[in-house]
C-alpha cells in the first residue's frame, strides 16, 4: 500500500506530470532531427533541473530519453534519414513502406512497438532489477568479447544481394573503428598525422554523414524524387488482431533489448541489430525484410526502446550506465545528491518509486504524442525541397558539431557521406559498414583484453560457457547464411 501511495502522489502532481510530458515532447523533437540525439537533449536539460524536485527533474530527463530513442522513427520513415543511431534499422523497412503508400502505417506500427517495448521494460525494471544486475554485472571481457562476435558475425543479414560488397563494406567499417590509439601498445593507427583522429572517429557523424548526405545529394540529383509518394492517413493503427498476429516477434524482441540494456555498454544499436537479424531468421518471409516488411519496423523500434528500461537496471541498482545516454542521467543523479546503488533501494525509496512513476507515464505520453502526431509529421513530405533541404543540411551539421564542438567532426560527416553516396551507386551496402563501426572497436577491446588476462589462450572464449553459446552461435549464423546464399546461386 506504501507503494501505490507514493505512486499516486506522483501521479497527481500536476508540476511532475507537466515536466514529464515536456521532457517527453522535446525528447521526440530531438529524436526526429537527424543528429539530436536523448544524449545532447538530457545534457541540455540537466542544468535547467537546478532547484527542481528530484522525482520531478529526473522524470524530466527520463521523458527525453525515452521520447529521444522513439523520435528516431519519424525521419527514418518519412525521410530515410535517422533521427538517432538505433533508428538506422528502423529506415530498413520504414522507408519502403513509405515508398509503398505505408508510410503511416508504418508510423502507427514504431509508435505501438515502442510503448510495447517501453512498457515491457519498465516491467522487468520494477520487479526484476536487483536479480537481473546481480547476473549481468559478472560479465567479463570473455562475455563482451564473445557478444561482438556474434554481431559481427549476423553482418550477412544485412549484405543484400550481394554478399561480396555486404562484407567489403563491414571491413570497411571495422577499418573506420580502428582509428585512433592503440588500446594495448599506445600507437597511433590511422590518423594521417591528424590529432584529431587520436580519439577515434564517432559514430554520430558517421551516422549522420552515411544517411543523411545521400538522401540530400539524391534530391539535388532529381528535385522530384520525394514528391511522387503519397501518405495514406486511413487506419494507420494497428488492429488488436494484428497485435496478435506479432506477439512473439514483439515479446522476443523485448526480452532480448531489455536484456542488451542489462549489459554495460551495449546499447540500443547493438539491441536493434542483433533483434533484427533474430526476426529475419524466424521469419517465414525473409526475402522481404528490407523491402518494406512491416515486421523489421515492429522489430527495430520494439527492441531500441526495451533497451531503455534495462539500461535502467545496472543505472540504479549498481550505479553503472547501460549506455550513453543513462551515463548522462548519472550525472543528472548525482547533481541532484542521489547516489544509485544497492542502498539506494533502502534509504531513498520513496525517490525509486518516483522513477519508476516517471518512467510509466512518460512511455504512455510518449505513444499518445506520436499516435496525435502522426498528421503533422506527415507534413515533412509537403515541404518543399528547396527547404527541406537546406533545413537537413543544417541540421546535419549542427548534429555533428555538437557533439563534441569539434569542426573536424562535420568534415568527418561529409566526407563519409559523400563516399556512402557513391558506394550507393556502385551497389555497397552502408548498413554493415554502420555494423563494423559499431561493434569492430567494441570487439577488439574487448577481445584483446581477455587475450592479455588469460595469457594469450585462444580456447578461453570455449571453456567459458556463456562466451561459447556467443561463439557457438554466432558461427552457425555465418554457416546458415553461407549455405542460403550458395542455393540462392543455384
Amino acid at each position: 500500500m506504501q507503494v501505490l501511495s507514493y505512486a499516486f502522489s506522483y501521479l497527481t502532481n500536476p508540476v511532475c506530470m507537466l515536466f514529464c510530458f515536456a521532457g517527453t515532447f522535446m525528447g521526440l523533437t530531438f529524436g526526429t532531427l537527424p543528429g539530436l540525439t536523448a544524449t545532447m537533449g538530457i545534457a541540455l536539460l540537466i542544468p535547467l533541473s537546478y532547484g527542481m524536485d528530484p522525482v520531478t527533474a529526473l522524470g524530466m530527463m527520463i521523458g527525453c530519453y525515452v521520447g529521444g530513442i522513439a523520435g528516431g522513427a519519424v525521419s527514418s520513415i518519412l525521410l530515410n534519414i535517422p533521427g538517432t543511431p538505433s533508428a538506422i534499422v528502423t529506415a530498413w523497412d520504414g522507408y519502403p513502406m513509405m515508398k509503398q503508400d505505408r508510410g503511416a502505417q508504418a508510423m502507427g506500427w514504431a509508435a505501438c512497438a515502442s510503448g510495447f517495448g517501453g512498457l515491457f521494460s519498465w516491467g522487468i525494471l520494477c520487479f526484476f532489477s536487483p536479480y537481473l544486475a546481480k547476473l549481468c554485472v559478472n560479465f567479463s571481457c570473455t562475455e563482451y568479447a564473445a557478444l561482438a562476435f556474434l554481431g559481427l558475425m549476423m553482418i550477412s543479414s544485412v549484405t543484400g544481394d550481394n554478399v561480396f560488397k555486404g562484407i567489403i563494406a563491414a571491413l570497411f567499417g571495422i577499418f573506420l573503428s580502428m582509428v585512433g590509439v592503440d588500446i594495448e601498445w599506445g600507437d597511433l593507427r590511422f590518423t594521417f598525422g591528424s590529432y584529431n583522429l587520436m580519439g577515434g572517429i564517432n559514430l554520430l557523424p558517421v551516422m549522420v554523414g552515411l544517411y543523411s548526405l545521400p538522401q540530400i545529394l539524391k534530391v539535388c540529383n532529381d528535385p522530384d524524387v520525394e514528391r511522387t509518394v503519397k501518405i495514406k492517413l486511413s487506419n494507420f493503427l494497428p488492429k488488436a488482431r494484428e497485435f496478435f498476429k506479432y506477439k512473439w516477434t514483439l515479446l522476443r524482441t523485448s526480452v532480448l533489448g531489455t536484456l542488451i540494456g542489462i549489459i554495460p555498454a551495449t546499447g540500443a544499436n547493438v539491441a536493434c541489430f542483433l533483434s533484427y537479424d533474430l526476426t529475419k531468421r524466424f521469419s517465414k518471409h525473409p526475402d522481404t525484410f528490407g523491402k518494406g516488411d512491416v515486421e523489421g519496423v515492429i522489430t527495430s523500434e520494439c527492441a531500441n526502446n526495451a533497451v531503455c528500461g534495462g539500461a535502467m537496471v545496472p543505472l540504479l541498482t549498481l550505479g553503472i550506465p547501460g549506455d550513453g545516454v543513462t551515463a548522462i542521467l548519472l550525472g543528472g543523479l548525482m547533481i541532484h545528491d542521489i547516489q544509485p546503488g544497492p542502498s539506494m533501494y533502502l534509504e531513498q525509496y520513496p525517490i525509486i518509486i518516483g522513477i519508476f512513476t516517471c518512467m510509466l507515464v512518460c512511455t504512455l505520453m510518449m505513444v499518445l504524442i506520436q499516435m496525435v502526431g502522426i498528421k503533422f509529421f506527415i507534413r515533412l513530405l509537403s515541404v518543399p525541397n528547396d527547404l527541406l533541404v537546406p533545413g537537413i543540411a543544417v541540421m546535419m551539421t549542427i548534429g555533428s558539431f555538437a557533439m563534441r564542438n569539434n569542426l573536424f567532426d562535420v568534415g568527418i560527416c561529409l566526407v563519409l557521406g559523400s563516399l556512402s553516396y557513391f558506394m550507393g551507386k556502385a551497389g555497397y551496402p552502408i548498413a554493415p559498414a554502420v555494423l563494423g563501426l559499431v561493434l569492430g572497436g567494441t570487439f577488439e577491446k574487448e577481445l584483446r583484453t581477455a587475450m592479455v588476462l588469460s595469457g594469450y589462450n585462444p580456447f578461453v572464449f570455449l571453456t567459458n560457457p556463456v562466451s561459447c553459446v556467443f561463439v557457438v552461435t554466432g558461427i552457425a549464423f555465418a554457416a546458415w547464411s553461407a549455405v542460403r546464399s550458395m542455393r540462392k546461386k543455384q
